[in-house]
């Protein structure tokens, strides 16, 4: 390398290669942007630890190993969870735990919807201030967005796990990917491609469609039959989402769509 060459320009992320030339001159350190810190509470009764067998009426947390993996994909640290039951005291005493944690932003799953139990956003709002509460976005739309008092970003995601995956895609994972200095962080990190529609994708005008589709042939796609928000099994056998606009009413067999791939 020349004398005067700029080695790393400010903002690219660090290859093995990169740390290595650094160390070739001389650099045992370099000023980095650090990894977001992210905690989670997660609410609800009905909630078991992964790793724990559920009782009757119970089911495993799934959301906490969802959201372990992308922010992990996403350049962020991931802190334990923390666990709250339902109940007023409860959620109280939860979040208050999860403020006085080191996180930089703050995930609750649960508690967000419209619910006689679904008591967080009036909780939240004693310790901070929520912007939004419900998006036009379908399945996601009980998500809230805010802020607590100190000024640190929190999200109030759906219990249901589809529609937690979908919150965090939309409006979680670009602001994790900002703070931690990665390039074009609002836009998805999955790769894309235009493909085909096997079969008519409907939608309804006024709200976004996070669509799960998976392959079917050479170049085609076709909607995942069961599409319900608790059911994390259709995004294992999606390869994909489309995002459909709320102004459009889907698209039909035939038509080309972009799909976003889980799989890199």
């Amino acid at each position: 390398m020349s004398r005067g060459t700029c080695v790393l320009a400010a903002g690219c992320r660090l290859r093995p290669q990169d740390v290595g030339a650094l160390a070739s001159l001389g650099l045992a350190e370099v000023s980095v942007v650090r990894r977001p810190r992210l905690g989670l509470l997660v609410t609800g009764d009905e909630l078991v630890p992964p790793g724990t067998p559920p009782g009757p009426h119970q089911i495993v947390d799934s959301n906490s190993l969802v959201l372990a993996g992308l922010v992990a994909r996403d350049g962020g640290e991931w802190l334990a969870p923390l666990r709250a039951r339902d109940g007023a005291e409860a959620l109280r005493a939860g979040l208050d735990a999860l403020l006085a944690g080191p996180a930089d932003v703050l995930l609750i799953t649960g508690a967000t919807s419209v619910g006689p139990e679904d008591l967080m956003p009036q909780i939240f709002r004693e310790r901070g201030q929520l912007d939004v509460h419900g998006l036009a976005v379908r399945p996601a739309s009980p998500t809230a967005l805010g802020r607590a008092d100190d000024g640190r970003p929190a999200f109030l995601l759906p219990g249901n796990p589809v529609s937690c995956l979908c919150a965090y895609e939309l409006v979680v994972g670009p602001l994790v990917r900002a703070l931690g200095g990665l390039p074009e962080p609002w836009a998805f990190p999955h790769r894309s491609v235009e493909l085909v529609l096997a079969r008519k994708l409907t939608s309804k005008v006024g709200r976004t469609d996070f669509v799960r589709v998976r392959r079917v042939g050479a170049g085609e796609v076709e909607p995942v039959a069961t599409s319900g928000a608790s059911n994390l099994s259709s995004t294992v056998v999606a390869d994909g989402f489309v995002l459909v606009d709320a102004d459009s009413e889907g698209a039909a067999a035939g038509e080309r769509v972009r799909v976003h791939l889980f799989d890199p």
